[in-house]
């Protein structure tokens, strides 16, 4: 009996020792949560107001750090970056990394942070040392690391360091067995990849190193076969060693896969064909590819051509049909300069408005962010996305 009362007693006694426990500690943690969340509230109505200084100092001073606050002091260093106060995010995170008692992967996370907040300053040496940290540190985060570091190497055209980290961020694959199909994050960094090469083979020209810039543009070919650009650089240095024919290949491959760069293809078709074809094959071969993709870049280049033969009725019917098969802008320009396309001040005034309307509008636009100009640009400046810009087509012509 006396070991009955001597359990219940103990029982009664955990049971009133946890209650004072909870009744004392629950305030104490409210309280602190309290403190938290009034200085978090206290610095964002700091940086709402304008007064980023007192935010940051407010952050320092009174919001602890730990595990628990962390979110906080990220998203407001992140906020602050977001509105264009570096300064003040670089302090806020540099804050985070002087406290030794954060685990080690959040630290990562706080390093890439910095980092960001460095490429936002323009001070990209300090960000690729950071970021080459996080990269041979840690897991979780090397993927995010990689992609910045690429970031910082294309925008200082270090095109050899670009190239080593966009392989890196390809998953390895064995060129022995059939490759796994590559994701949209995979085919982004391929495409990427594929232009460096570009890049890199156009330094190899300047140099008049041909070898090398070959080489090159095979791997650009090899990571991008709808590269454009890797084949239109391939057929620049074909002709520039005396091999018309292997440029005439390449240039109709680009036709076959991508007929709208018909007006970047045309230059190098014809110089291709001055090397070795007599004009009547030209005009024959320019004949087909204008009926097969319809481009108005190829069709203008024919009526030309048999223009520059007296043939002024074949012409101007070739014009004609063409023009009523895909009315664009430079084909009816083209058509109205014709002896028989018209005559009176009308119709001079109508060909010279659609001439200053041609030369208005934008001939070139991303698929992936809209950026339209004038200007082929390989990387978009919008968006810089690699190889997203292709000629609009449309009335307008290609």
């Amino acid at each position: 009996m006396n070991r009955e009362i001597l359990q219940f007693l103990l029982f009664l006694f955990a049971v009133s020792a946890g209650w004072l426990a909870g009744y004392w500690f629950r305030p104490r943690v409210e309280s602190k949560n309290a403190d938290a969340s009034s200085s978090y509230y206290k610095g964002l109505n700091y940086l709402l107001s304008e007064q980023p200084d007192a935010a940051v100092m407010t952050v320092i001073n009174d919001l602890p750090v730990n595990l628990e606050t962390l979110p906080t002091h990220l998203a407001l260093g992140n906020l602050m970056r977001s509105k264009g106060e570096v300064d003040g995010a670089i302090r806020v995170h540099q804050n985070l990394l002087s406290r030794p008692s954060l685990p080690r992967d959040k630290l990562h996370q706080v390093h890439l942070e910095l980092a960001r907040d460095y490429i936002s300053a323009g001070v990209l040496d300090r960000a690729e040392r950071l970021l080459k940290d996080v990269v041979e540190e840690s897991e979780v985060f090397r993927s995010e690391a990689l992609e910045h570091l690429q970031h910082i190497y294309q925008t200082e055209r270090e095109w050899d360091q670009a190239i080593a980290v966009a392989l890196r961020r390809l998953p390895p694959r064995s060129w022995l067995k059939k490759a796994p199909v590559a994701g949209p994050e995979d085919r982004r960094v391929e495409c990427a990849l594929s232009h460096f090469y570009c890049e890199r083979a156009q330094q190899f020209l300047t140099e008049h190193n041909f070898k090398d810039a070959v080489a090159a543009l095979q791997s650009a070919r090899q990571f991008d076969r709808d590269n454009v650009r890797a084949y239109l650089l391939s057929a620049t240095i074909a002709l520039k060693q005396h091999k018309p024919q292997l440029a005439l290949d390449l240039l109709h491959t680009v036709v076959d896969r991508q007929a709208v760069f018909g007006s970047e293809i045309l230059p190098l078709f014809r110089q291709a064909f001055d090397a070795f074809a007599s004009r009547e094959a030209y005009l024959d071969a320019v004949l087909h590819i204008a009926k097969s993709t319809e481009s108005s870049a190829f069709i203008i280049e024919a009526a030309t051509l048999i223009e520059a033969k007296g043939d002024t009725d074949s012409t101007h019917k070739y014009l004609l049909d063409s023009t009523r098969q895909r009315p664009t802008l430079s084909l009816l320009a083209k058509l109205l300069e014709q002896p028989g396309g018209g005559g009176g001040d009308a119709l001079e005034l109508v060909q010279e408005v659609l001439q200053k309307l041609r030369a208005e509008r934008p001939a070139y636009r991303c698929r992936q962010c809209g950026f339209s100009g004038r200007k082929l640009h390989w990387l978009c400046p919008s968006c810089e996305q690699w190889g997203t810009i292709t000629p609009i087509r449309g009335i307008q012509g290609d």
